[in-house]
């Protein structure tokens, strides 16, 4: 299968491209980033995530994309505020039109617990920190990604992680109602294989955003 990963030389996305490259597909990596090197063997695309005409050209050709696009902030004063405060509403109507043009149907767009309708499933304590501190920036934002997408007709799958870690891959992740009681936590490359795995099937399952746990839930 050839893919396109937009955000490849971020956390998840690294581990898309390796993983992805190491199960046979044949991944365009696709970064703003005019450093970033990729694994041996995978195309780098470089240029403006919020230009179609860009991202008519990376994913041509493609079966899928797989977006690990997200906002990086400093810190979670809530002064602070993420380098680019637009990009995911900007750039997310630009894919939708991309992969549109280029008749290609299925993505797969990493979001976070917590955004939309599952804001009242997770602990009153991280539910303060999305309205109080600078995180409240970049979930906005990934709602706005939420609604561009599901609204867009196309195959649409957006997983919603717990809290990210950068541990080893366990294979254990599973699907949740609630974050539940204690830690809940995935790695970002059990994220990435969770992803992988959902293009071995024809289409996505019927519930869109599910929240995605290996620790905690309910």
């Amino acid at each position: 299968m050839k893919i396109a990963v937009l955000g490849a030389s971020g956390g998840c996305g690294q581990h898309l491209v390796k993983l992805g490259k190491e199960q046979g597909h044949d991944v365009i990596a696709v970064v703003r980033s005019a450093t970033w090197q990729p694994p041996l063997g995978v195309k780098v695309v470089r240029g403006d995530l919020t230009n179609e005409t860009f991202l008519r050209e990376a994913i041509r050709g493609c079966d899928a994309v797989l977006s690990a696009l997200g906002l990086r902030i400093a810190g979670l004063a809530p002064w602070n505020k993420p380098e680019v405060p637009d990009f995911l509403a900007r750039s997310t109507p630009a894919l939708v039109a991309a992969m549109k043009a280029e008749n290609v149907k299925r993505v797969i767009a990493i979001s976070a617990g917590g955004v939309g309708d599952s804001r009242q499933r997770i602990p009153g304590v991280f539910r303060a920190m999305l309205s109080l501190t600078a995180l409240k920036k970049p979930y906005a934002e990934l709602e706005k990604m939420e609604s561009a997408l599901l609204a867009s007709g196309l195959d649409v799958l957006v997983p919603r992680p717990t809290g990210l870690t950068d541990g080893p891959q366990t294979r254990q992740v599973k699907t949740i109602s609630s974050f539940g009681s204690g830690r809940a936590t995935i790695s970002r490359v059990d994220v990435a294989a969770w992803m992988l795995e959902q293009l071995a099937a024809p289409a996505f399952p019927q519930e869109k955003t599910p929240m995605i746990t290996v620790t905690g839930g309910a």
